[in-house]
């Protein structure tokens, strides 16, 4: 894989050779002069042990560069990022090197005037000099291209993004002929060399330093401007994968600039002083002037044309690509040219964690490409590198109330509270969205598209919240002992960005349709007696009605609930047999045909069974005494991809992943809501399937993989006397499950053949205008899984779970915008350093194994601490309960005897309860004192091997050209001996 991979990039370069071998073939064919002048300087430079030197000093530079900042660890990006901070600086050394003996090493040894006397034009020369130039850069960026390439590939095992590195280089490639086009021009002012390395370096500095102009100004106008003709951003488009049109024309306008005035310096002995004495150099610097305005304007043109949209992604991976739908909106949006601008303002702090440096990575990406794509109709102010007290800080708090976070990380070993920045503000006429941070789980692009897709429009799509007993809108539940507040629940929030939020109450008919009154309304009455043949309907009330437990709802609301659907009204429903009480507290763990808790004005508990006849659903119930109850499904320990979460071990919990299933596919490849889902997490769960000759469309969403099932009134029971993850719970429940070796259906999309028919039109209630996703769990809503798609890493584990997406892409599909389905579930893949990532992974599993025993360690010894106080208490407890079942048989005892006994044990209990306290308080520090030394030793593990590659990476790079320089050193010192004679070599 390794060899593979380096002889790729190999061959990569070797075509780049190649193609500028081929450029550079006019000139040995229409001008030979410049041909030989090119030959000479080159090969010269690469006789001469000096050049060597200035290679093997280059690429030790950009080795350290790259690899030496702990920065390049942090990130834990297999990329350049690092270099390209400091190419521009190792520039302003390497390329004055170059470009000082270009014309004034000439001038000092006198062959100038030979050349100028060569029956060639000046252009032959001072372009053989150029091209000359531009070779020795490219052998010498070549050596530091395989050089630098070839500890990346040990850092990662062979799986790099190698035309992304190779277009970095090319980006190099691009400012470093650049910069010797201007570093020429010094040399051709002077004859000292010193005087044209400082003059080479002067100039180029510019260009180099506009970057950071903010040291110097406080016009933030100002250092935009300075920082757009800077090289460094005009490189960034390389950095990243693309091929960029402006970017280019950038580079190539400095060549011809600077040609340009290299050969107007070389014929200054034409025209600085005539046979009449005049002399025309303000002539030549108009027209110098001219050229560089010329120049400048062509790069606005490109720029602020459709040629700026002329970029190609070479990356494998796609990088820096917009999928379809995004550049389907942002093309849209272009279009509108009368519309009103969006306007992005995003604000990126310096100091980002590791976990966060792959969504700044995205964000910063996408949002220059947005610029671009965007046209007139989107602008992106992109402030990055902000300090928590900077002027752009306090205006985003003050503006946006986008504020620093405090995220805590760890570095070398030391954790640290930093203050991160990652916030987005879009704005478009009145409307406006603020992103305040961006979590490092947060699908990127989808969240800048869905608010880009929100200030833009006028109108949004509404969905009803039906109100049952999970009030997943939040609410408060009052009774006599205490008040409990129930927050909305997160998923809403995802969901209000992207559309109108309506609370609903089925205590009364369910109003499908609006009214012609009332279509310009922006909010109406959810629970209107007004029925829908009484007014002409023209557009529909809820794109889509939301329902979570409807089996808490009474007999009229579910009536109501029946009548809706049969109007057309689309339905998604969530029915959970058991509720987890840890993200439903409310709910008490009562899922399905338990009797309702909370009185919302109906009159007891509906019969879910006519929702299912309805719906023609098939859910098995079985017989437990009195109570009929739902089957929950179970999978196998071995069955749970992350086996570091013992959580994901308890009955009940259930992961649904694609990638390891051998089963059929379990999740559905035709419906729109499962497109790109591959993961998601349940509990506790229950199954549907459809009745046997139902005039309904059935089609399953997702199913799970091997399983088996358990009655929900057991598993209740088990776990209200046990608790969920005791394992006496899951000792009684292991005698009570089935075989786990079916694939049970979880959810399911029920549509009549009228079901499209009634989207548009008011029709008379029927099952076939039916159009409804009813699926089995309801903890899938849950903050739960909103927190683990913001944050997925936890306790050292990378979860992958898509419950959110799946629920979004839920509702996308019943309100038929398909826009963000694919957006969704998009990440980019970035190359890791996963030499690096395994012998941390390695180090934390260890960290796990050693915890774990440490902590069996210490149940064990606290068993034994108590066996040894049970032993010792043991006789006189049963002392006193024999005299105690005396006394309970009316018969004599000595009661003074009991009573001393009984303080005695007391007594004896209370100290014995103080060692023991004592005793597991030492057994703790001991625990905590090995764990800690068990994770310095890893963090010392993961430190030594990032050392080990740093010092490789500075110190192996520059051998190949030092070995090279040896050999051509060698090779010389022996060709001046054979000149020399025998006679003359002995003296």
């Amino acid at each position: 894989m390794l060899l593979i991979e380096f002889i790729y990039m190999v061959v990569v370069n070797l075509i780049f050779v190649l193609a500028l071998i081929l450029l550079m073939l006019p000139l040995g064919i229409w001008r030979q002069a410049a041909f030989a002048v090119m030959k000479r300087n080159f090969v010269g430079y690469f006789s001469n042990p000096t050049g060597y030197v200035f290679l093997c000093i280059f690429v030790l530079l950009t080795s350290f560069a790259a690899f030496w900042p702990h920065e390049f660890f942090t990130t834990n990006l297999a990329n350049f990022d690092q270099l390209n901070k400091f190419l521009p600086y190792i520039m302003l050394i390497f390329i004055p090197a170059i470009t000082m003996s270009i014309w004034a090493e000439e001038r000092r040894q006198g062959t100038d005037e030979l050349l100028l006397t060569l029956p060639a034009k000046d252009f032959d020369i001072v372009i053989g000099k150029y091209f000359a130039a531009v070779l020795v850069f490219t052998v010498s960026l070549l050596f530091s291209q395989l050089s630098n390439y070839a500890v990346l590939l040990a850092m990662t095992g062979g799986q790099l993004d190698s035309l992304l590195l190779f277009s970095t280089y090319l980006g190099y490639w691009f400012v470093g002929i650049a910069m010797l086009a201007i570093g020429m021009v010094a040399s051709f002012l002077t004859s000292n060399l010193t005087v044209g390395f400082i003059f080479g370096a002067a100039f180029n500095a510019p260009l180099a330093f506009f970057s950071n102009a903010d040291v110097i100004l406080s016009d933030g106008s100002w250092i935009q401007r300075l920082y757009d003709w800077s090289m460094l951003q005009r490189f960034e488009p390389f950095g990243r994968g693309l091929i960029s049109l402006p970017s280019i024309f950038y580079f190539l306008g400095l060549v011809i600039l600077g040609v340009y005035l290299s050969m107007i310096l070389i014929g200054r002995r034409h025209w600085l002083g005539g046979r009449d004495g005049t002399s025309m150099l303000w002539h030549y610097l108009v027209r110098a002037g001219c050229l560089a305005a010329i120049l400048i304007a062509g790069v606005l043109i490109v720029q602020h044309s459709p040629l700026n949209k002329m970029r190609m992604d070479i990356s494998r991976e796609k990088v820096s690509t917009v999928s379809d739908a995004t550049l389907k909106v942002l093309g849209k949006l272009a279009e509108e040219e009368d519309a009103p601008e969006i306007k992005i303002n995003a604000f990126v702090s310096n100091n980002i964690p590791t976990e966060y440096v792959q969504t700044k990575y995205d964000l910063v990406n996408l949002l220059r490409e947005f610029d671009v794509l965007g046209g007139k109709r989107v602008s992106v102010n992109l402030f990055q590198g902000i300090e928590p007290f900077s002027k752009e800080a306090i205006d985003a708090e003050k503006k946006y109330g986008i504020r620093p976070l405090k995220i805590a990380s760890e570095s070398r070993g030391a954790q640290k509270l930093e203050d991160v920045m990652l916030g987005v503000a879009l704005q478009c006429g009145l409307e406006r969205v603020v992103i305040p941070f961006f979590p490092y789980g947060m699908p990127v692009e989808y969240e800048l598209m869905r608010s880009i897709n929100t200030v833009s429009q006028s109108q949004r799509k509404t969905i009803g919240i039906l109100n049952t007993d999970m009030f997943i809108a939040g609410g408060t539940l009052r009774s006599r002992e205490r008040t409990m507040p129930i927050p909305t629940l997160k998923i809403l929030g995802e969901l209000n960005k992207q559309y109108n939020l309506e609370p609903v109450t089925a205590g009364s008919p369910i109003r499908v349709w609006l009214d012609e009154d009332e279509q310009d309304m922006s909010s109406v009455e959810a629970t209107s007696n007004v029925s829908t043949k009484d007014a002409g309907p023209s557009e529909r009330r809820y794109d889509v009605l939301l329902v979570a437990q409807p089996s808490s709802l009474s007999p009229t609301e579910i009536e109501n609930l029946v009548a809706a659907i049969q109007t057309g009204q689309p339905v998604i429903i969530f029915e959970d047999p058991f509720p987890n009480p840890e993200n439903f507290p409310h709910m008490g763990g009562r899922g399905t045909l338990w009797p309702r808790m909370f009185d919302r004005g109906g009159t007891g508990t509906g019969d879910i069974q006519k929702l299912w006849d309805a719906l023609d659903l098939d859910v098995d119930t079985v017989k437990r005494g009195e109570q009929s109850s739902p089957w929950l499904v179970w999978q196998l320990k071995s069955e749970n991809p992350y086996p570091r979460d013992p959580v994901l071990d308890v009955p009940g919990r259930i992961v649904v992943q694609e990638v390891r299933s051998d089963l059929d596919p379990l999740f559905s490849n035709k419906h729109p809501a499962t497109r790109g889902i591959t993961e998601i997490c349940l509990q506790y769960p229950g199954y549907v399937n459809k009745l046997p000759d139902s005039p309904l469309d059935f089609e399953f969403l997702a199913k799970t993989g091997r399983a088996g099932r358990i009655p929900q009134v057991d598993f209740w029971r088990a776990s209200a006397q046990f608790g969920l993850s005791s394992p006496q719970a899951e000792s009684q429940l292991n005698n009570r499950r089935g075989a786990a070796n079916n694939s049970y259906p979880l959810g399911v999309h029920v549509t009549g053949v009228d079901a499209e028919k009634a989207l548009t039109a008011s029709i008379e209630p029927s099952k076939s205008n039916t159009n409804v996703i009813y699926f089995c769990d309801v903890d899938i809503l849950a903050d739960y899984f909103v927190d683990i798609r913001n944050n997925p890493i936890q306790r050292g584990i990378a979860y992958e779970f898509q419950n959110m997406a799946f629920v979004l892409n839920l509702v996308d599909s019943m309100v038929g915008d398909e826009t963000f389905l694919e957006l969704r579930s998009r990440k980019i893949r970035h190359m890791t350093l996963r030499v690096v990532e395994e012998t941390t992974e390695q180090a934390m599993q260890e960290v796990y194994d050693a915890t774990q025993q440490l902590e069996q360690e210490r149940i064990q010894a606290e068993a034994e601490i108590q066996a040894a106080i049970n032993e010792e208490v043991g006789p006189l407890t049963k002392e006193i309960g024999e005299m105690e079942k005396l006394r309970n048989n009316k018969k004599s005892v000595d009661v003074l005897a009991l009573q001393t006994k009984k303080r005695l044990l007391q007594n004896i209990q209370l100290q014995q309860q103080q060692k023991l306290a004592q005793k597991q308080e030492e057994l703790a520090n001991r625990t905590r004192e090995n764990l800690r030394s068990i994770q310095l030793d890893a963090e010392k593990k993961i430190q030594e091997i990032q050392k080990k590659f740093k010092l490789s990476a500075v110190f192996i790079p520059p051998i190949p050209p030092l070995l090279v320089g040896l050999i051509v050193f060698t090779r010389r010192r022996l060709r001046e001996r054979e000149g020399i004679s025998k006679a003359r070599r002995l003296k």
